[in-house]
C-alpha cells in the first residue's frame, strides 16, 4: 500500500507576538518502499529555550535512524517485510541516542562560533534563574546533566513499509487511524504522565521508558486496513474544547478527506499549508501547529472508507459547553524541565 503524504506546520500568535520562532516541526521522508511522515512539538517552557531545535533535530533524527533500519536490501526476501518488536525496540534507542548526540552538537557548536550560551538567542532571556545557573555553569558534568532541557520536544512518527504501518509516539498530540471500514480511532493511547500543561519529553531522563508504539496491518482485504493515519500536535488538539475533542479531530480529518477526492492531493495540501493550520490557530488554540498525514493512494479504497463514516463520530456529544475562546496564552504551556 502506498500513500500520499502531507507534513505542514505553522507559527502560533501566542509565541508570535513575543518574536519566537516556529516550535513545532515537521517533515515526510520516501525512499524506495519506505514511506515516512512525523511531527515533533518544541516545548513552551521559558527553560527549554531552544526547543525548536530539539523538535527539528527529533524529526531529522527519526529519519536517519529508518535509514539504517530500513535499507532496500531488507526488503530483497520472498517473506513479506515485517516489523519486529526487537526491531522497533533497537529503533527507539537508537533514535534516542541519536537526538542526544546531536543536541550535544548543536549546543557545544554554538559555543564555537559565540562567547557564551544565550548569546543573541531571545528565548534565553526567560528562562529561569535555577536554570540558567545550570546552563552556565562552570562544571561541565553540570552542564551535561541538565543541556538537553533546552531542547525538550515531544515526538509523533508514523513509517509505512507497504505491508505494515508503525505509529510512534513520546508526549502529547494524537494520532488518528482511519480505517476501511471507516472507524475513527486512536491507537496510542495516552501516556498516563501527561497530565495539563506538562508532557514527558525526548529530553527526560527515563525518556526511553515513555515511547509508547502500534504497528498496523495494511492488508486491502481487511477491514481494518489504513485509509489515512493523521498525526497532530498539541497545537491543533487544543483548538478544541475539553470534552469530546477527538471528534472534533475526527471532523477536521474527514474533511480533508473530502477534499482530496472532491479536488485532489496537490490542492488539499496546499490549502492545509497555506491556510487552514494557520486559521485554526488563530481562532482556536494561538499554538504552534502541525499536522502531517498519510492518505492512501488507492481511491476505491478511501472513497470506501469516506461513505461509511458515521457522522455520528465527527460531532461532538454533550457537555461541550466550553468554547476554545477560553483558552488563555498559558493553559498548555509545555515543560520537559525536571
Amino acid at each position: 500500500m502506498r500513500f500520499e503524504m502531507l507534513a505542514a506546520s505553522s507559527p502560533g500568535p501566542k509565541y508570535a507576538k513575543k518574536g519566537w520562532p516556529c516550535q513545532d516541526s515537521s517533515s515526510s521522508l520516501s525512499f524506495g518502499r519506505v514511506q515516512a511522515v512525523a511531527v515533533a512539538d518544541g516545548h513552551g517552557s521559558p527553560d527549554c529555550f531552544r526547543s525548536e531545535h530539539g523538535a527539528r533535530i527529533a524529526v531529522e533524527a527519526a529519519f536517519r535512524q529508518l535509514a539504517r533500519y530500513c535499507p532496500e536490501e531488507a526488503f530483497d526476501t520472498d517473506q513479506p517485510a515485517l516489523f519486529s518488536r526487537a526491531g522497533i525496540d533497537n529503533f527507539k534507542f537508537d533514535l534516542l541516542r541519536d537526538w542526544e548526540q546531536s543536541v550535544r552538537d548543536h549546543w557545544y557548536g554554538y559555543l564555537d562560533t559565540h562567547t557564551c550560551v544565550g548569546e543573541n538567542e531571545i528565548r534565553f532571556q526567560a528562562v529561569s534563574d535555577k536554570y540558567r545557573q545550570r546552563y552556565l555553569a562552570d562544571d561541565p558534568a553540570v552542564v551535561e546533566k541538565y543541556l538537553y532541557t533546552a531542547y525538550g520536544t515531544t515526538l509523533l512518527l508514523a513509517v509505512s513499509i507497504g505491508t505494515q504501518i508503525l505509529l510512534l509516539q513520546i508526549g502529547d498530540g494524537t494520532c488518528v487511524l482511519l480505517q476501511k471500514d471507516g472507524t475513527f480511532s486512536v491507537p496510542l493511547p495516552p501516556d498516563q504522565d501527561n497530565f495539563l500543561n506538562v508532557t514527558v519529553s525526548l529530553c527526560d531522563e527515563d525518556a526511553i521508558c515513555h515511547f509508547r508504539y502500534a504497528v498496523i496491518s495494511c492488508e486491502p482485504a481487511l477491514q481494518t486496513a489504513p485509509a489515512a493515519v493523521f498525526l497532530s500536535t498539541d497545537g491543533m488538539d487544543d483548538c478544541f474544547p475539553v470534552y469530546h475533542n477527538e471528534n472534533y479531530l475526527y471532523k477536521v480529518h474527514r474533511l480533508i478527506i473530502e477534499s482530496v477526492l472532491d479536488r485532489g492531493f496537490q490542492e488539499t495540501e496546499e490549502d492545509v499549508t497555506n491556510d487552514l493550520l494557520q486559521s485554526m490557530t488563530v481562532r482556536g488554540s494561538r499554538d504552534d501547529i502541525s499536522l502531517a498525514c498519510f492518505i492512501t493512494q488507492d481511491r476505491d479504497l478511501l472513497q470506501e472508507a469516506f461513505d461509511r463514516i458515521d457522522p455520528d463520530s465527527c460531532l461532538p456529544g454533550e457537555n461541550t459547553d466550553r468554547n476554545v475562546e477560553e483558552k488563555t496564552d498559558d493553559n498548555h504551556e509545555q515543560s520537559g524541565t525536571v
